[in-house]
């Protein structure tokens, strides 16, 4: 009987051994090859989720079923045979990629858990998009308008008027690209656009979480992850007027915990659509993931930027609509060197507890003879003024976070610390350019470095605490509280004398600043939800408002109280997504930039402000082969109260540069009967806008179907074939005649032309390993 009991259990224990075995292994993006972290796996009796690196283990019985689900991705089931290593790539869901967001944050986190109006351009958006410039995926997201000022140069609108002031917050990987007090509306030039895997854009302000500057939006480039399965892209991009570019990325894991990521392109212009435009760039990215174990990840990165522009600028009235689109000088110029290196450390210490570390340091210089400093002189059409000025600065800075969950009322706390030290140099001379009366072309200078404009040394220093909490008092609401105290300081050491153009005296100034911020999501459930929101944001001047060209620094910094209600939702079983923001931030003290009677500008504070609209879009997927987006905004942009020292009342006048409605649509073609072919066809809508601060003067000339403003077509194909892939965009189908912007000076008004009709084609070759 003994021998009996011992083999019953014998037997026992092996059958149960048989039934419950492990399998393990790893769940990857099929876009990217990157691995997924927090992946549902589960079985009928069985569940788990990946760890940092993307791996799994779970028990399970011969030939057992497994599900594999994670939001922003489609599901996914498969039969699998135990004590077998498997990897599991899951496809981007573009019905549901709004679902999974990391900015609102800085930790990923379900988009229903956010009550802020956010969008995200996906990978799949961006490999399809093609683009030669990035905003040909940044206007796609809903009420955004990247203005393209040509060669990569750009301006941005987000709840702003199309401007250049320090309203906008470019982020790469949660990091600013640049510090505060150094803003540049063309930052973006250093950015490899593609080395990015996603873009996400918070709409209003985000000062609670980011500081400064993120007023009207922060946009948040995602690069890319090494891939688990070894993979390498090689490509060239060209268009009709002289755009050429070479291409590549490569990704793989060197061992089961050291993967790489590489890539950039070298791009140049020659002899393009407008005269004295050409231009070189080389942008680089290496990221390196190292997992120390499942709860640990240490990631390395560092990008470069070289990049050497003539720039055209702009034309006038007469020039613009007769489509002669020459430079008046062909000597100006702007060069960029823009490096950044950073070290990250996350660390998952227990299920309820997760921190990062980054150390961060940036390097910047921008020389350049500008263009949009050139300004005649009225008694003397012979003369203009002109100037050469070079801006650099180097930082070394950290970011620390750290998330605990607490059971009681399902909460979470975030607290974080920043600091950011940029020693900042910035030096410009004058020029004396020589002008023809009779064509109006500047044909040459002379230099003046004995006439220094400005000539100051910086030292800036940022550091700031902030704190989050979210917590769900009743079900389905969760209530998100936050708040940050930045201390900003400038020592300001200037080398000109008092009587000199800029001659502010040495000084040491400091903005202190207490950014709140308080809002509720009510998630009902089956894709539906809404969001109520109040966030202050705040920018302080920057250097150069405070000093340049003024005795005493006057600036003060610009305050921003936004007030928001959104709603978002899945229809027609996950077949529609929608969502809606309406909006009202209130400006105080905003910094303004205004023209004097000699057409040179100067910085105000402009009183109060008022900026409001509705934001929407829409996503529809009918069937496999179609999708249908649209996107927009609806919005006034004006003067509440402002009074200039000349006497002028702007009180109630739209701002100039403001359009009213902004708005991109489009619809893809992937045919189930023709694998591997897109098409897509794309409408971009910008209307009519007033010029000057007296609305006296629209842009309003009509373009395609009869509207007035900007309104252009663009065509999108591709097809795979194999390891090739192949594809033409056609920019400006139509061959619209607009400018991308309009400003009026005192010599009438200045217009930025948009290319016309633009073929750009372009061929890759994909290397996938195993």
């Amino acid at each position: 009987m003994k021998i009996f009991s011992c083999c019953l259990a014998l037997l026992l224990a092996a059958t149960i051994s048989y039934a419950q075995q492990t399998i393990s292994g790893k769940v990857i993006a099929a876009e990217t090859k990157e691995p997924l972290t927090g992946a549902m796996v589960k079985t009928s009796e069985s569940s788990t989720t990946t760890d940092i690196n993307g791996s799994f283990i779970l028990s399970v019985k011969e030939e057992d079923t497994l599900h594999i689900s994670l939001l922003g991705f489609k599901r996914k089931q498969l039969i699998v045979t135990p004590d077998k290593q498997i990897t599991i790539q899951l496809e981007e869901d573009p019905a549901s990629m709004q679902e999974v967001i990391v900015t609102a944050s800085r930790e990923k986190q379900d988009r229903s858990n956010a009550p802020v109006a956010i969008h995200r351009i996906s990978p799949g958006m961006i490999d399809e998009a093609k683009p030669s410039l990035v905003h040909e995926v940044i206007n796609k997201i809903p009420g955004v308008a990247m203005v393209n000022l040509n060669n990569e140069q750009h301006a941005m609108s987000i709840r702003q008027p199309m401007g250049y002031n320090a309203y906008f917050l470019y982020l790469e990987d949660g990091i600013p690209i640049r510090p505060p007090g150094v803003f540049n509306h063309n930052a973006l030039i250093e950015i490899n656009t593609l080395s990015a895997n996603s873009i996400e854009v918070i709409k209003g302000p985000a000062s609670s979480l980011y500081g400064g500057e993120a007023i009207g939006g922060a946009i948040n480039f995602i690069t890319k992850n090494p891939g688990y399965i070894p993979s390498a892209k090689v490509g060239i991009q060209m268009d009709n007027y002289g755009y050429f570019r070479t291409q590549f990325n490569s990704s793989a894991y060197l061992t089961r915990k050291v993967g790489y990521y590489a890539g950039g392109y070298m791009a140049r212009q020659r002899n393009g659509w407008q005269t004295f435009t050409d231009y070189d760039k080389l942008s680089l990215t290496f990221k390196l993931d190292i997992v120390a174990n499942e709860k640990t990840k240490i990631t390395a990165s560092f990008t470069a930027n070289e990049y050497d522009s003539e720039t055209g600028g702009s034309v006038d009235s007469a020039s613009f609509y007769k489509r002669e689109y020459k430079s008046l000088a062909n000597f100006t110029y702007r060069k960029v060197s823009a490096y950044r290196g950073r070290i990250t450390a996350n660390k998952q210490w227990n299920k309820n507890t997760e921190s990062f570390a980054t150390l961060f340091y940036r390097y910047n210089v921008i020389g350049q003879l500008p263009n949009y400093t050139i300004r005649r002189v009225a008694n003397n059409p012979t003369l203009a003024h002109g100037e050469i000025n070079e801006n650099s600065f180097s930082s070394y800075g950290f970011i620390t976070q750290t998330s605990y969950k607490i059971k009681l009322l399902d909460a979470k706390l975030i607290g974080g610390f920043t600091a950011d030290y940029s020693p900042n140099n910035y030096w410009s001379y004058y020029l004396q350019i020589d002008r023809d009366p009779d064509s109006g072309i500047y044909t040459g200078f002379r230099e003046r470095k004995d006439s220094l404009l400005v000539d100051y040394d910086a030292q800036l220093l940022n550091s700031a605490a902030y704190t989050q909490i979210e917590f769900t008092p009743i079900k389905k609401v969760k209530v998100i509280a936050g708040v940050r105290y930045d201390r900003i300081d400038f020592k300001y050491d200037n080398h000109l004398p008092p009587s000199a153009f800029s001659g502010a005296p040495d000084e040491s100034n400091g903005f202190n600043n207490v950014t709140p911020k308080l809002g509720a999501t009510y998630n009902a459930g089956n894709g539906k939800g809404g969001y109520i929101n109040f966030s202050r944001g705040f920018s302080p001047p920057t250097i150069n408002q405070l000093y340049r060209g003024v005795k005493v620094p006057e600036i003060k910094a610009a305050y921003f109280n936004n007030y928001e209600v959104g709603t978002w939702m899945y229809l027609f079983d996950k077949k529609v997504y929608a969502d809606l923001t309406v909006y009202q931030m209130d400006g105080i003290n905003e910094i303004i930039t205004y023209r004097l009677p000699d057409n040179s500008t100067e910085y105000r504070n402009a009183g109060k402000t008022t900026h409001k609209g509705i934001e929407y879009s829409v996503s529809w997927s009918p069937s496999r082969h179609f999708n249908f987006r649209l996107g927009g905004t609806n919005a006034i942009h004006k003067f509440k109260e402002y009074t200039l020292k000349e006497g002028e009342n702007y009180n109630n006048k739209e701002m100039p540069n403001a359009p009213k409605w902004i708005m991109n649509t489009e619809i893809s073609y992937k045919p189930v009967y023709f694998p591997n072919f897109r098409i897509s066809m794309e409408y971009q809508r910008i209307s009519s806008y007033y010029k000057d601060y007296d609305n006296k003067f629209l842009y309003e000339d009509k373009g395609l179907f009869g509207l007035k403003g900007i309104s252009i077509l663009n065509l999108r194909t591709g097809y795979s074939y194999k390891d090739i892939e192949v594809f033409l965009n056609v920019m400006n189908i139509t061959n619209e005649l607009y400018a991308t912007i309009v400003s009026r000076s005192n010599f009438g008004d200045n217009y930025t032309p948009a290319a016309p009709r633009l073929y750009a084609f372009g061929i890759m070759y994909h290397i996938n390993g195993k």
